[in-house]
């Protein structure tokens, strides 16, 4: 019975020691992960969390890789232009002779007869190409637009980047003017019941009143909480995409507000063909399809290199040898039975395909121009109609609440005057939010950050 128990303890202590070494290390990991992402604090401005966002986002660094990855392709390329030069030890022993190749992936590739029983050599293979109809060239060619692809594919990145910082920083300046507005009204609040209390105790007012005063006071808390509530989130939402650590402690320095623009459709359009980073990367993808399918049809054309070789062999029937020798290749595939030809028709359709895509992307460009403009004409109009209301508004409340304090009006209308007022203000905040997403939108179209 003592044995069982004392097996059952040390499987739970050996449990206990790969659980407690696992929590370590995820702990260790998130330490980490935390030490690489930057914190950040104070009040910022739009454009201090759009630079910081195009500096620290996680998601830019790894379209960054794309970029080194790309930059590599091309350096491989260039690389097949140059002079080769491959180093191969052959030992065999039998009691035949045969023939061995160079171990796979190693170029220039190379191959020997070794004679029967022990053989020992030391083989040098240089090799460089004198002409190839051009197939490396357009290879060349192809990797380099690429690259450029990739670059401008970042830069289409760093807009989106710009805009989702952007609008997330718009969305907390509207749930902030919305807590300034929850706070008007709770302020307004305590008042209508403070003046309802003191009406009900003079026995000029009814007990309903204080209760519907207080309903209301409880309705503007709820509203204000509500909008601390999205201006915690929608500052979450911009610091994810500004890539900094999400318990920075930052605040807001901007406040909504109108600016103007001057719109010219056409210029716009004119701007987003010539800006935008994502069509400029369709254009080289299709440029870089095009050297491919070159490349490919070169493959059939004439293959011309200079090589040479040196070797030093130790052979029992041959004894000790040094030598080397020089000489050209000329290749010309004669028959492939259709291969090339295969793959010069795929590399087309793919030149095809990216062209349809550059069309398409082309269209959605200017519906993006298009909306964006007319998104900022609408919120033009709607800020002056709301800009307009909350005036009469604001004054109906004053002259209603006048009313109200000098017993010649009811509480339901101070109350349903203070109603209008509070969604006046909304919509004042709404339109001017509206209109700032809307000239960022239009900004991120056209292609600027």
């Amino acid at each position: 019975m003592n044995i069982r128990r004392l097996e059952e303890l040390k499987r739970l202590f050996v449990l206990f020691t790969i659980l407690f070494g696992a929590t370590a290390s995820v702990n260790g990991f998130a330490q980490n992960l935390k030490a690489d992402i930057p914190a950040i604090s104070g009040a910022l401005t739009l454009d201090q969390a759009v630079n910081t966002g195009l500096r620290e986002s996680l998601t830019l660094k790894a379209s960054l890789s794309d970029i080194k990855a790309a930059s590599a392709a091309t350096r491989i390329a260039r690389s097949q232009k140059l002079p080769q030069l491959s180093a191969t030890t052959y030992l065999t022993y039998g009691d035949f002779a045969n023939i061995y190749n160079a171990s796979p992936n190693v170029t220039p590739s190379n191959s020997i007869v070794a004679p029967s029983q022990g053989y020992a050599d030391q083989n040098f293979t240089l090799s460089v190409p004198l002409y190839t109809s051009g197939r490396l060239e357009n290879q060349i060619r192809s990797a380099s637009e690429r690259e450029g692809a990739a670059s401008l594919d970042a830069g289409e990145m760093r807009l989106e980047i710009a805009l989702k910082i952007k609008e997330a920083y718009y969305r907390a300046l509207l749930a902030g003017e919305t807590v300034k507005v929850g706070q008007a009204r709770s302020e307004a609040a305590a008042e209508l019941k403070k003046n309802a209390q003191a009406f009900f105790e003079a026995g000029k007012g009814l007990q309903a009143s204080v209760f519907r005063a207080e309903a209301e006071q409880a309705d503007a808390r709820r509203m204000l909480l509500n909008a601390e509530n999205l201006r915690e989130k929608a500052i979450l939402e911009m610091k994810v995409a500004m890539g900094v650590r999400l318990d920075s402690d930052i605040s807001l320095a901007e406040a909504l507000e109108f600016v103007p623009a001057v719109q010219d459709l056409s210029a716009e359009l004119s701007e987003a063909a010539r800006l935008r980073p994502g069509l400029q990367s369709a254009k080289k993808k299709i440029a870089a399809s095009k050297h491919e399918t070159e490349a490919v049809k070169s493959s059939q054309g004439l293959q011309v290199y200079a090589v040479a070789m040196a070797d030093g062999l130790l052979s029992h029937p041959l004894g000790t040898r040094e030598g080397y020798s020089v000489g050209l290749t000329l290749s010309l595939p004669i028959l492939d039975g259709g291969r090339r030809r295969a793959e010069t028709a795929q590399t087309r359709a793919m030149e095809e395909r990216l062209q349809a895509e550059e069309g398409d992307l082309e269209l959605r460009i200017e519906s993006e121009v298009r909306g964006a403009c007319l998104d900022l004409s609408t919120a033009d109009e709607n800020y002056k109609s709301a800009f307009s209301a909350l005036k009469f508004a604001q004054s109906a409340y004053d002259v209603i609440a006048l009313r109200v304090q000098n017993q010649k009006g009811i509480l339901i209308e101070q109350l349903d005057s203070q109603s209008a007022l509070t969604q006046a203000r909304l919509n004042v905040a709404q339109s001017l939010y509206e209109r700032s997403v809307a000239l960022a939108r239009l900004k991120r179209a056209v292609g600027n950050e």
